[in-house]
């Protein structure tokens, strides 16, 4: 059997702290693994307390021999090399709570593996960079201050029978949709080669290569396997499903991806241009320059 448990969270509690493409990300990873054959348990925008009944129950349904696939969206960090999944409810996550209030990612991987399932993939498309954001770091995103906190994920090596797929390289940031970006890099691709007839670590280095392609050099995911085998989770029988021929049409075309400083500069260009445009409004009604800074000091 193949079991599924798929994680997507935007509605973080502060405004800034909020994502725009996880929940889209986890839809659509969602379809596509039950296409292909998943039991998927599928959680959106999840606190701490439903994040564990969803973990425990795909835990429990793990037999002997299963595939066993974990994907989240959303955000996470690590502390003191043990990356921590965030849910949607918390806003006082510090050092020493963290492993209370976070889904632990090493231990979710022991859990699976006493499970002793055939193949355990997790795929941790996390670390969202925000490019609206004027912190430094994402551990100062989310208000933590102890330098045991480090951006991005910690490199993981999961135990026999285990793939871990990071959507970028160890402590790095990663690309996530915006504007017409329906999902985020990472994501995107994935949703492409998932549901095709290759191997699974095929899968993922293809993933990889069009990542870096789309974001410019940005975004390196990242790979770690221990499992020697081939792996087929699409075989030549089930592309002809008329789901999955319906669900590849569906699919747009990944990217371009822009890097967040990129992103900056295009809204600081923008507003330069708004402000050009103003200055032009004013001098042609003989207004001031400073006309509507003064209406807005005025309020």
């Amino acid at each position: 059997m193949k079991r599924a448990l798929v994680i997507g969270n935007d509605d973080y509690p502060l405004e800034h702290q909020k994502l725009e493409s996880c929940v889209d990300d986890a839809n659509d990873m969602h379809d596509a693994l039950r296409i292909i054959g998943f039991d998927v348990l599928r959680k959106r925008n999840s606190p701490l307390k439903d994040t564990q009944i969803a973990t425990e129950k795909f835990l429990q349904s793990i037999q002997p021999g299963d595939t066993a696939f974990f994907y989240f969206s959303g955000h996470g960090c690590q502390l003191d090399g043990i990356n921590y999944l965030i849910p949607t409810n918390d806003t006082d996550i510090d050092e020493e709570s963290i492993k209370y209030r976070a889904l632990n990612a090493q231990k979710l991987t022991t859990s699976v593996h006493a499970r002793r399932p055939g193949l355990f993939i997790m795929v941790l498309d996390c670390c969202r960079d925000n490019p609206f954001a004027d912190q430094a770091s994402l551990k100062n995103f989310f208000g933590f201050r102890s330098t045991r906190f480090k951006d991005g994920l910690a490199p993981m090596k999961g135990p026999p029978s285990t793939i871990i797929a990071y959507a970028c390289a160890p402590d790095q940031l990663s690309l996530a949709g915006s504007g017409n970006q329906r999902n985020s890099a990472y994501t995107c691709t994935l949703l492409h080669y998932i549901v095709l007839p290759m191997d699974i670590k095929t899968v993922f280095q293809k993933t990889a290569i069009d990542v870096h392609k789309t974001t410019g050099g940005y975004q390196k995911p990242y790979l770690s396997i221990n499992y020697n085998k081939p792996m087929y989770l699409v075989n030549n029988y089930m592309v002809n499903n008329p789901a999955l021929q319906n669900f590849l049409r569906g699919r747009r075309s990944c990217g371009p991806y822009i890097a967040p400083s990129k992103r900056r500069d295009v809204i600081r260009n923008h507003q330069s241009r708004v402000d050009a445009s103003q200055y032009r409004w004013n001098a042609q009604f003989g207004m001031a320059n400073n006309y509507q800074s003064r209406v807005n000091n005025s309020r």
